[in-house]
């Protein structure tokens, strides 16, 4: 008896490794990543959610709403509130290292060391 492979299986296989190995592996950083600013006695930080939003932790003056990233380079996007101007801005940080722990970027010159709450 000759067994035949159904033409849905084919397919269902096929989109499956189309999507693997599209992978970016965004879905790692999804999560909430602080820091400790030197002087400070206050968290700092993000949450990067599903679907590209992002918000910031205890930035009054910073909102993220938005997220996305791209091979070594994170984006975060939102806006700062300073006296009575609302200011869009993006911010973009090339990550150093990402572990399941630590995510070490540059920003600005300026190398900030993240841990995932």
């Amino acid at each position: 008896m000759k067994r035949t492979i159904a033409p849905l299986t084919i397919i269902a296989v096929i989109m499956l490794s189309f999507f693997y190995s599209c992978s970016d592996g965004t879905s790692e950083y999804i999560g909430t990543w602080r820091r400790m600013p030197e002087g400070d006695s206050l968290y700092r930080g993000f949450t990067l959610g599903g679907n590209g939003i992002a918000a910031s932790l205890n930035q009054t003056e910073t909102q993220y709403n938005a997220w996305h990233r791209k091979r070594d380079t994170l984006w975060l996007s939102g806006k700062h509130f300073c006296d009575t101007a609302v200011t869009p801005f993006t911010d973009t940080l090339i990550v150093k290292k990402k572990n399941d722990r630590w995510l070490v970027v540059i920003h600005n010159g300026t190398t900030l060391k993240y841990e995932r709450e």
